[in-house]
């Protein structure tokens, strides 16, 4: 009898202690899952079934979404990516803002993703500090506020001012880099050039193009009203990707062109012509012309001419044949026997080029003001108003062509 009891009563404790365990076992996963309720733990969303990640997703599961995107943009389904990206910014996923326009960059390219994140930023009440600096750089400056940047002059007297225009951060740094290079430069720094403040431009205005082994095209139109204001006789749009170029007082950069690129261009403002085979319908234009360009004859018979118009001495000068007037059918030739950057970007700047440059600094009222080029825009439209007061801006520097046009206009008798 006794050793039953103490059997039993073993049994007894032993029973107790194991409801006990269940018991503090059950109360542990409570307060787990309270936890979870609490500080808003997820399942393990990776592991779900595809069918229930989606519907996840589609009853507001932002982080379902980002997943499911994610997943999408791996397997290059890039639109899925983009549908289930929005439905992660509907849910409140605002982070992923920035790996939407991403994509959308990649897939339509950076108008596209510009006009997206426009329209997205014209539903905020209030923008956040990921939304500004997207707004940057994209191009959406109105949404983007920053400091005026101080002109950069090259030299106390201006023979030439240009106006940079940029419609991104990412150019407005490039802009930047390039100026910096352009002060570092023993050469190029002492020439008689100004720089005024960039003005910003939004992309979805400017629209410059993003194609990459074709000439940057931009809406130049839009820039219309900063050249009747003057200040300024050449633009440097430094805006879009593709092929950098220059074309009636417009500087066009890509927002990744080098100092060597801008160098080159800069040289087309003073009247410098490229070394390398010209296409054909610019080379019948420029190698049949009697002009006297500062670094190209079309002749051996011009040189006579060559020494006088720039005042050189016979021994400065010696005749390379480039192929700029190939497709002409003409030899032309350079006045330099080294490869020089006007054929290679990355090729040094021959010292009689650097003095011709200034010898055409020394007049620039020689020089096309693209406030000329922009009377030509302002009469397309018949917008005469424009058209005078921009020729006379290109007159007043004394740009014989705008002075001849003016006499012209003057000398039409007006109706009754």
């Amino acid at each position: 009898m006794p050793v039953r009891f103490l059997l039993n009563n073993r049994q007894m404790r032993f029973n107790k202690k194991s409801r006990f365990s269940g018991f503090f076992l059950l109360k542990n996963i409570l307060i787990v899952l309270l936890l979870c309720c609490l500080v808003g733990c997820e399942p393990a969303l990776e592991h779900l079934p595809e069918q229930q990640l989606m519907d996840e997703a589609q009853q507001g599961n932002g982080a379902a979404a980002v997943l499911l995107a994610k997943k999408r943009e791996q397997q290059g389904d890039s639109q899925a990516a983009l549908n289930w990206y929005q439905k992660a910014l509907e849910a409140g996923a605002s982070d992923e803002l920035g790996s939407l326009l991403s994509l959308k960059k990649r897939q339509d390219g950076f108008l596209a993703a510009a006009s997206y994140l426009e329209q997205h930023l014209q539903q905020q009440q209030g923008l956040n500090a990921t939304e500004l600096d997207l707004a940057a750089d994209y191009g959406l400056w109105h949404y983007a506020q920053s400091p005026a940047d101080s002109a950069l002059n090259s030299n106390s007297s201006c023979s030439l001012t240009l106006q940079p225009v940029v419609q991104s951060k990412a150019g407005s740094r490039q802009l930047h880099l390039l100026q910096q290079q352009w002060q570092q430069d023993p050469q190029f720094s002492s020439l008689s050039v100004c720089f005024l403040p960039e003005k910003r431009v939004n992309s979805t205005d400017l629209q410059c193009s993003y194609q990459p082994g074709q000439r940057i095209q931009c809406q130049y139109q839009v820039l219309m009203q900063q050249v009747v204001q003057g200040g300024f006789s050449q633009l440097l749009v430094v805006a879009g990707e593709g092929i950098a170029n220059y074309n009636n007082g417009i500087v066009q950069l890509s927002e990744s062109s080098s100092f060597e690129v801008f160098r080159h261009e800069f040289a087309h403002i003073l009247g410098f012509i490229d070394e390398y085979s010209l296409s054909a319908q610019v080379a019948d234009a420029e190698c049949s012309s009697d002009k006297i360009r500062p670094n190209l004859l079309t002749n051996k018979n011009q040189l006579d001419v060559f020494l006088q118009h720039w005042q050189l001495q016979p021994d400065e000068v010696q005749l390379m044949p480039v192929d700029s007037c190939n497709k002409a059918g003409v030899q032309a030739y350079a006045p330099v026997n080294n490869l020089s950057f006007m054929r290679s970007h990355e090729a040094q700047v021959p010292g009689l080029y650097f003095k011709l440059m200034k010898k055409v600094l020394a007049q620039p009222e020689l020089i096309m003001p693209v406030q000329y080029f922009y009377a030509y825009l302002a009469r397309q439209q018949q917008d005469w108003q424009n058209w005078r007061l921009l020729m006379e801006q290109a007159a007043k520097r004394g740009y014989p062509d705008a002075k001849h046009s003016l006499q012209e206009a003057s000398a039409i008798p007006t109706a009754p």
